[in-house]
C-alpha cells in the first residue's frame, strides 16, 4: 500500500473520536484574471521554417499571456488530548495553458544547420549509438488544455492526488513542550530561502518555554517535492535542524542548518533553463552552414532529448530572526550554501565524419553561495507603514557555461531546492496570487545569475476594510550575463485589497519592470492582476 494511503486511513481514524465541535473544516477560493506581458522567454525552441533553433527570442521580453485562473482548496482539522490531525486538498491553480508541439528531428549533412524533419527525405546521419529521430519542442503550439499548477490535469493527479496535508501529531511532556507529527505538511527550511513547500516527513520540536527557558528547537527530515514519494524516492531526503531564541512575542534570533542527498536529479532540473545559454551565444556568433554552427545546433539536439539526470550532495548553515525596538520591526536571514553537484555535458565530434560520436560527460562542481535578506519596517501614526528590504543572492555563470568555457569546475551562486521569494512581483513571483500561483524552481536569479536587490516599501490602510501597498526595486546580477550585461532592471509593484465583508475580498495589482541590459532590448515587462477570494468557514 503507498504511503499516501497509509497517512490518509490514518487521519480519517481521528476525527470518528474527536469530542463534539473539536473538527474545523475550511474552505477557500480564490479567482484570478492575469494579464502578463513581455516576459523574457527562457527556453529555446526549434523553428521548423528555418530547419534550425530560433535564437532571436531567447531571454527577449515579448509575448503576452492572459488568463483565467482558480484555485479552490477544502479540509478538516481536529484535536482530541494529546493527538492532533490535518486534512486538505486542492484543486493547484487550474487555468487553461498552450504548450509547444514536438518536432521530430533528426542529423543531415544536406541542411545548413545540420537538422532535418522527419519525412523530407534528408535525413542521412546516423548518431553512434543512438536513435536517429529527437522529439525536439518546436515554434508552434499546441491546442490549450487546462491545467494544475503548470501541468496536465491527469499528471497532476497521478503525481500528487491533490492532496496537500496529511499529517497526524502528538505532542507530549510538561505542558505539551513536545511536538511530534509524521505525513504531508508544509515544510520551511532557511525562511523559504531554500524550501518553502510541501512535503512528506517527520517533525520534531521541543518549545522549551513551555518549561521556562526563552527557547525552541527542532528538527525534521523530509521527502522535499510536493508529489507523493514512491519507495525509490526515499533516497533523496532533506534533514533540517533549528535553535531559536524567543526574546518576545512575535519575535526569534536563531540558527539553522540543512542537508540534502539528491538522487532524484531535483538540484540538476534547476538549471534546465541555462541548458541553451552557451549554445546560443556560439549559434549567434558562428555562420550557417560551419562546422561550428552545425556540431552547436547537434549538441542542443541531444542534450534536450536526454534526461537530465546528476547528483548533489548539499548543505546550507545560517541564522535568521525577527525583532521589535523603537517602533520598528526587523527581520534577516543569512546563510552559506556548500556542497557537491554532478552536471552532465554532451559532447558531439566533427560532423565531417557521416558515423557522428557523441559522448555524455559528467563533471563535479564544488559549491559555495551566500545569502543575505534584510527586512526594516516602522509605522507611521495607525495608517502608514514605511520600509525597506535588501536581498543578496550570490550568483555565477552556470555549470554547463562554465564547462563549455574551459573554466573551474565551482559554482559560487546560492542554491535552494524550492525557493519561495516573494520580495517583488514579476522577478519573484509575488503579489496577490503568490500563495497559490503554480511556480516552478529555479537556480538564483535568471540562470543562476544570482541577484541584488535594494528596495523600499509603503503601505496605507484608510480603512479597516481598505488597504494599499507598493514596492520599488532595483535588481542586479551579480554575475554577468550572456549578453554583457547585468541589470535587470527597476521594478515597481502596485497592490490595492477591498473587504467589503468579512468572507470576501477584492484584490488588484499593477507592477512593471523596465528590462536592463542583461536582456536584449525589448519593451517594459508588465503584470496586470484582478481577483476575488472567498473565504466563507
Amino acid at each position: 500500500m503507498k504511503l499516501w494511503a497509509v497517512l490518509f486511513a490514518l487521519a480519517l481514524t481521528l476525527p470518528a473520536r474527536a469530542d463534539e465541535g473539536a473538527l474545523h473544516f475550511h474552505f477557500i477560493l480564490h479567482g484570478r484574471y492575469t494579464d502578463f506581458r513581455n516576459q523574457p522567454q527562457p527556453t529555446l525552441l526549434f523553428d521548423p521554417s528555418t530547419r534550425g533553433f530560433d535564437t532571436s527570442t531567447y531571454l527577449s521580453p515579448q509575448g503576452e499571456d492572459s488568463y483565467l485562473s482558480t484555485f479552490i482548496s477544502a479540509g478538516v482539522d481536529g484535536q482530541r488530548g494529546r493527538f492532533s490531525f490535518a486534512l486538505t486538498a486542492d484543486s493547484g491553480e487550474l487555468r487553461s495553458q498552450t504548450f509547444p508541439l514536438l518536432a521530430p528531428v533528426c542529423f543531415s549533412s544536406l541542411s545548413r544547420s545540420g537538422l532535418e524533419l522527419s519525412g523530407s527525405g534528408r535525413c542521412n546521419t546516423v548518431v553512434a549509438g543512438r536513435r536517429t529521430l529527437f522529439p525536439i519542442e518546436e515554434t508552434l503550439l499546441a491546442h490549450p488544455e487546462l491545467t494544475s499548477n503548470g501541468r496536465s490535469i491527469a499528471d497532476e493527479a497521478s503525481a500528487t492526488l491533490f492532496i496537500r496535508e496529511a499529517w497526524v501529531a502528538m505532542t507530549f511532556g510538561k505542558n505539551d513542550f513536545g511536538l511530534l507529527r509524521v505525513g504531508r505538511k508544509r515544510f520551511n527550511v532557511a525562511d523559504g530561502f531554500v524550501y518553502d513547500d510541501w512535503g512528506t516527513g517527520l517533525e520534531a520540536n521541543l518549545d522549551l518555554g513551555a518549561l521556562g527557558p526563552s527557547f525552541d528547537v527542532g528538527a525534521e527530515v523530509f521527502y522535499p517535492t510536493r508529489d507523493v514519494p514512491e519507495a525509490e524516492g526515499w533516497g533523496s531526503l532533506m534533514l533540517s535542524v533549528h535553535a531559536n531564541y524567543l526574546p518576545g512575542l512575535f519575535e526569534h534570533v536563531g540558527v539553522f542548518g540543512a542537508y540534502f542527498r539528491d538522487r532524484a536529479n531535483a538540484v540538476v532540473e534547476l538549471f534546465r533553463g541555462s541548458l541553451a545559454e552557451a549554445s546560443v551565444v556560439k549559434l549567434e556568433n558562428s555562420q550557417l552552414g560551419s562546422t561550428t554552427y552545425v556540431n552547436e545546433s547537434r549538441r542542443l539536439v541531444l542534450e534536450f532529448d536526454q534526461p537530465l539526470n546528476g547528483a548533489a550532495d548539499l548543505g546550507w548553515a545560517g541564522t535568521s530572526g525577527a525583532l521589535s525596538f523603537a517602533g520598528m520591526k526587523l527581520e534577516f536571514t543569512g546563510a552559506l550554501a556548500f556542497g557537491q553537484l554532478t552536471i552532465p555535458d554532451v559532447t558531439v565530434s566533427d560532423v565531417t565524419t557521416v558515423r557522428l560520436a557523441t559522448q555524455t560527460n559528467y563533471r563535479a562542481n564544488t559549491l559555495l553561495g551566500e545569502l543575505a535578506h534584510l527586512r526594516l519596517r516602522r509605522s507611521i501614526g495607525s495608517k502608514v507603514e514605511l520600509g525597506g528590504f535588501f536581498i543578496y543572492l550570490s550568483g555565477d555563470q552556470p555549470p554547463m557555461v562554465k564547462a563549455a568555457e574551459g573554466l573551474a569546475a565551482r559554482y559560487d551562486g546560492f542554491l535552494g531546492v524550492s525557493p519561495y521569494v516573494t520580495d517583488t512581483n514579476i522577478f519573484f513571483n509575488g503579489g496577490i496570487s503568490e500563495s497559490f500561483a503554480a511556480r516552478q524552481a529555479t537556480a538564483p536569479g535568471v540562470n543562476g545569475r544570482g541577484v541584488i536587490a535594494p528596495g523600499l516599501t509603503a503601505s496605507y490602510d484608510p480603512f479597516t476594510t481598505f488597504g494599499i501597498d507598493g514596492r520599488a526595486a532595483y535588481l542586479v546580477a551579480p554575475s554577468i550575463g550572456p549578453f554583457g550585461g547585468r541589470v535587470y532592471g527597476p521594478e515597481f509593484d502596485l497592490e490595492l485589497n477591498y473587504t467589503p465583508v468579512r468572507w470576501l475580498t477584492l484584490a488588484a495589482e499593477g507592477d512593471v519592470l523596465f528590462p536592463g541590459d542583461f536582456f536584449p532590448a525589448g519593451p517594459a515587462v508588465t503584470k496586470v492582476v484582478l481577483g476575488f477570494d472567498l473565504v466563507p468557514l
